[in-house]
């Protein structure tokens, strides 16, 4: 029983130790077909990197020290820089309107009248009482402290009837009205709105990736339809600090001056303001920035010393290096260069391949300033 039991113990090792032999082989053979291969990749590496470079065609733009503006366009709507909420000075039953909405009142001017009859007869009574008690007082029949209270009292009419009517504080433009005729008004309620035309401002939304752009004090142009060849001018008056609403936007406004009362409430405005302006700085278009981890860099154009001569033209041929350079300012089409690049300089703004460091190209077109 024993030496059956060794016998199979033996050929149990025997038939790991054929097993093992196999996955050996199988993994000697694998690791012979895989430096073949890498061997391959590096003979067909080395054969590329020693065949000679196909120039790369690119179109330059050439860089020029020049005067950069940006301007923001903005749409928005018109608004009275001041509207006045008119109340009246007393309780009562409104009877008029002396002016439609959209008109012009003066100030001074009666825009709207309660209904005066309690008001009349208070001040008829009184007129009564004084002639009555002065007749009295030259008879020598009443003191004059009494005469007295009898003026105190005819006045104090006259500034109940006055306060039945709704005087223009100053002049503008009726805008709503918020009570009708028959209606009962109280000393607290809103009756009309009168707005101060002499300035206006355009009330802008800035949406979010302009925030920021948009300061105080800065420049802005306006436009309206009603006037299509006018060009009226602006300042940026305040920035809201805050971002509102589902659009995201900011409000800001811009004050303009109406000394001719030409923009009026409510009109649709298209504002542009001036966000960016310098002069004799270098200004390349966007297309011809790469954005990298370690900033900005630009393509430079060294060229050959002789264009090379083909059988029709004389192609511009030269050399690229990848040139990091700082922003001074980036608007949506150009970017302002503060520093990296010496005026006259080529840079490519369009290629057919991704280029780097040390590429040769061959220049299609150079191009310059259109702005």
């Amino acid at each position: 029983m024993k030496k059956i039991l060794t016998l199979r113990i033996a050929i149990g090792l025997i038939v790991v130790i054929a097993l093992l032999q196999v996955v050996f082989a199988k993994y000697q053979i694998k690791e012979k077909i895989f430096k073949k291969t890498a061997a391959k990749k590096e003979k067909m590496l080395a054969k590329e990197a020693q065949a000679p470079q196909e120039p790369i065609l690119v179109k330059v733009y050439k860089t020029q020290k020049k005067d950069f503006e940006d301007k923001l366009p903005l749409l928005g709507t018109m608004k009275g820089f001041k509207e006045i909420n008119l109340k009246f000075e007393t309780n009562g039953i409104l009877e008029s309107f002396n002016f439609k909405e959209g008109e012009r009142v003066e100030e001074g001017e009666i825009i709207a009248t309660l209904n005066q009859k309690d008001a009349l007869l208070k001040l008829k009574y009184n007129e009564i009482e004084l002639n009555k008690t002065q007749k009295l007082f030259d008879m020598g029949a009443v003191a004059k402290p009494k005469l007295d209270q009898v003026n105190l009292e005819l006045e104090s009419a006259k500034r109940e009837l006055d306060k039945t009517y709704l005087y223009a504080p100053t002049a503008g433009i009726l805008g709503t009205k918020d009570a009708e005729i028959g209606e009962l008004v109280t000393q607290n309620e809103k009756v009309a709105t009168l707005i101060n035309d002499k300035d206006v401002f355009v009330d802008l939304g800035i949406v979010e990736r302009d925030i920021g752009k948009v300061r105080v004090g800065q420049i802005g142009k306006v436009a309206v339809d009603t006037y299509p060849d006018g060009e009226f001018k602006g300042v940026i008056d305040s920035v809201s600090p805050v971002v509102e609403g589902k659009s995201r936007t900011q409000t800001a406004k811009i004050k303009v001056d109406n000394p001719k009362g030409m923009l009026l409430p409510g009109m649709f405005a298209r504002a542009s303001v001036e966000v960016y302006s310098t002069k004799g700085m270098i200004v390349i278009p966007n297309t011809a920035i790469d954005k990298t981890e370690q900033g900005y860099v630009t393509y430079v154009v060294k060229k050959a010393e002789a264009p090379v001569k083909n059988e029709t033209t004389e192609e511009e041929r030269g050399v690229v290096e990848a040139r990091p350079i700082e922003s001074d300012y980036r608007s949506a089409d150009y970017f302002v260069v503060k520093s990296g690049l010496e005026e006259g300089e080529l840079v490519v703004v369009e290629t057919q391949e991704k280029l780097k460091d040390g590429n040769k190209v061959i220049i299609t077109e150079t191009q310059e300033a259109g702005f």
